[in-house]
């Protein structure tokens, strides 16, 4: 038995406590009791807890059960679905916003990197340049106009900083060819937008304008949703949504590359020391003897989820009747789990004025539905 007078050291292991906690299809949602002990050793009632990598927000709702503020930070869509379920579930007064984070780039920098041209309307090749430009521009008051895109590929590119727009400044734009006026920089993220516009007064060419762009706002207003097709009625007091085709360009490569993996392996003769080990190699390999994937002509599942915002046709969504699909197909009506299979179909008493649609990705897309 220890004595009043006895210290000992807190232990930093803990095993009288489960890590993981599967109250949820989230993967690696976490034990609440786990978090209240975190929480409460770190923090005092009315502080602020942030979880940066929030996951399916247990951090956010036991910090609200134990009386402090909390902020859910997560890239994944799923992951603010689950939290804002959870914390609803609790009765916790919360705010949804979305950051323009630029997850679409970096979801497949590779195919990003392919796309990027396709997505700056009027960037060309020309002779002109050379390599360190992506193209230029043409307009009728600048003339040519180079255009700058970091290589997504490497990390050392997608910040912005002193000593690349020092390159661009002393390097790049002395050799342009004559008569250039303007580039146009884009940037994945910068160091200090303010130093660099600073930087570029101070240092740079007054005859040849630098534009700094956010290549994330670009990306997140180009248009690339996926394709919806519904129709739209109303019976007794009820508006039924329903869902007539659904396709996804994104998914459909990413079915098509799976498909073709199948194929190139397909009629190999492999031991089994070399398949473990070409597995172990890529995560991504096709297991031996799986069916390739087909898509049925409507395409419904793809569909994760739909909802509709009866409320407003702009601007901040709300959901007033939302549908989730599990992993095991059944569907989730308004947070509530049922045994359910999805029919194609959502109802509304109210009348519906958008269509939120999530794939099996998590990419969404949002349609204003056709008022009659």
């Amino acid at each position: 038995m220890l004595e009043a007078t006895d210290e000992i050291l807190c232990d930093s292991l803990w095993d009288d406590i489960t890590a993981y906690s599967f109250t949820t299809d989230y993967d690696t949602e976490k034990n609440e009791a786990l978090l209240k002990r975190i929480i409460e050793a770190s923090s005092n009632a009315g502080m602020v807890v942030a979880d940066f990598f929030g996951g399916s927000g247990v951090t956010a709702k036991v910090a609200h059960d134990l009386g402090r503020t909390f902020i859910h930070v997560d890239v994944g869509l799923n992951s603010i679905q689950t939290a804002r379920d959870r914390l609803k579930s609790a009765g916790a007064a919360f705010n949804i916003l979305e950051v323009r984070d630029g997850v679409a780039l970096f979801r497949n920098p590779a195919q990003t990197m392919a796309k990027l041209a396709t997505l700056i309307p009027g960037l060309g090749k020309t002779k002109e340049l050379d390599a360190f430009w992506a193209g230029a521009l043409q307009d009728g008051k600048e003339g040519l106009i180079p255009v700058y895109l970091p290589n997504l590929l490497d990390h050392r590119e997608k910040l912005l900083d002193l000593p690349l727009l020092n390159r661009i400044i002393n390097e790049q734009i002395p050799n342009l060819p004559d008569g250039v006026k303007k580039v146009v920089v884009y940037y994945v993220d910068i160091e200090d937008e303010k130093e660099a516009r600073e930087f570029i007064r101070a240092y740079g060419n007054s005859l040849v304008d630098v534009d700094l762009r956010d290549l994330k706002t670009v990306l997140h207003e180009v248009v690339l949703n996926d394709e919806v097709a519904y129709t739209l009625s109303a019976t007794d007091g009820l508006w039924r949504v329903a869902i007539t085709r659904f396709a996804s360009d994104r998914l459909a490569q990413r079915i098509a590359a799976h498909n073709q993996k199948l194929r190139l392996n397909a009629g190999k003769k492999k031991t089994a020391q070399m398949a473990l080990a070409e597995a172990a190699a890529d995560a991504d390999a096709a297991p031996a003897n799986v069916a390739p994937l087909a898509i049925s002509e409507e395409g419904l599942e793809l569909i994760e989820l739909i909802a509709l915002d009866c409320a407003s046709a702009e601007g901040v969504w709300q959901s007033d009747a939302e549908i989730k699909i599990d992993k095991k197909g059944y569907v989730i009506r308004n947070g509530v789990k049922t045994k359910d299979f999805w029919d194609g179909a959502l109802t509304s008493p109210q009348k519906p004025l958008r269509l939120k649609i999530r794939n099996i990705a998590g990419d969404e897309t949002v349609v204003a539905i056709e008022q009659t």
